[in-house]
């Protein structure tokens, strides 16, 4: 009888009884290796472990672990941190200073360790992400609407960290720069729908960023949010770009209109000054000719008076005739000193001829006053 090569070989079936004592007797040469030589591996376990006592290890474990449970309640807080302590979600310590402290174990207490010393930036209204942000989302554009109904574009920086731990711990629900980001989008619409473009991009820019930094930390305290504006920087207020010429003509006209009236300022401040002090001048020198006029004008009265005095008294002495020649004199030697005078020969017929006076030539001799 022939049989086929081609026809594969039987096969057995796996006995997994025979694996699993296999195994066990593995494991019994390993533990007599061990411990010992023991007919079961009870046996030998029993022989190894039996003079230890199972309730006294029990309750050093209990005690072990009650240890280490409490010291879980030491926590440690670093310089430019505060601690806050809730207790079953009540705040029992708002800020925990630097240093170690105790508090009960979870689930009693809880401890949230805030950074209280970093400052924090946010960046609103900028077109760009740019360096500086805390987290990765990118600022959007803020477009606000003056009071006198124009659109302006507004870039502002705020600067930030948190000033009440707890405050800022339960109040602050989601991301704070999302908190600030809004506060300042707030203030900043609010105040400027109130101020006429041209004052914004102009004159009141320093002032509308110290009020956007006050609007803006009255609405923080507002949501109870613990947090504190450091700054705020007004990096740009511009219109939009369809109009940026037009309002570039408009703040070019305004700077030279400005520029002449504080041209025109000094020039009146300077001159004013200096036609007072004229005034003044003039106005001393004529009070000093009115006084020596004064004067002279009392003094001649006064010798006048005494004359007539003299006169008055000895009328009989002095007649009418010689007090008038007197004064005539009197009067001709103050006059002749200031003259040029000259002396012409009558003899010819007793005629002048008045022309000779302004000829420089002519035989008129000049005679000096005395």
């Amino acid at each position: 009888m022939t049989t086929n090569s081609s026809q594969p070989p039987e096969r057995k079936p796996l006995d997994w009884r025979a694996g699993l004592r296999q195994i066990e007797q593995a494991i019994r040469k390993i533990i007599q290796i061990l411990i010992g030589d023991g007919e079961t591996p009870w046996e030998d376990l029993k022989a190894t472990f039996g003079h230890l006592r199972p309730k006294r290890i029990l309750w050093e474990l209990i005690g072990l672990s009650i240890v280490v449970y409490l010291l879980t309640g030491v926590y440690v807080v670093d310089p430019g941190e505060a601690a806050v302590v809730r207790r079953f979600g009540m705040v029992i310590e708002p800020r925990a200073a630097p240093g170690a402290h105790y508090r009960l174990p979870w689930p009693v207490d809880r401890v949230d360790i805030i950074n209280v010393s970093d400052v924090r930036r946010e960046i609103v209204g900028v077109p760009q992400p740019e360096e500086g942000h805390d987290h990765p989302e990118p600022p959007t554009k803020l477009q606000v609407l003056s009071g006198d109904t124009n659109v302006i574009d507004v870039e502002i920086v705020v600067q930030y960290q948190v000033r009440d731990p707890a405050a800022y711990l339960v109040n602050v629900q989601y991301a704070p720069y999302r908190l600030v980001r809004d506060a300042v989008r707030q203030a900043v619409t609010s105040l400027v729908s109130r101020l006429p473009v041209d004052v914004i991009l102009t004159t009141e820019r320093q002032a509308l960023q110290n009020d956007i930094r006050a609007e803006t930390q009255k609405r923080l305290d507002e949501y109870g949010s613990g947090l504190l504006v450091v700054g705020i920087n007004l990096q740009k207020a511009y219109p939009p770009d369809e109009v940026a010429s037009a309002f570039t003509d408009v703040n070019s006209a305004r700077e030279d209109r400005a520029r002449g009236i504080n041209e025109a300022n000094g020039y009146a401040n300077s001159l004013i000054p200096e036609a007072r002090g004229q005034a003044e001048e003039t106005l001393s020198k004529a009070e000093a000719y009115r006084s020596d006029a004064l004067s002279k004008a009392n003094g001649a009265a006064m010798a006048f008076d005494a004359i007539l005095a003299e006169y008055q008294t000895n009328s009989k002495i002095y007649g009418e005739g010689i007090t008038r020649y007197r004064l005539y004199l009197e009067t001709i030697e103050k006059i002749l000193p200031r003259v040029q005078v000259y002396t012409v020969d009558t003899t010819d017929g007793g005629q002048i001829n008045l022309r000779l006076f302004g000829n420089p030539a002519s035989t008129a001799t000049p005679v000096p006053g005395e």
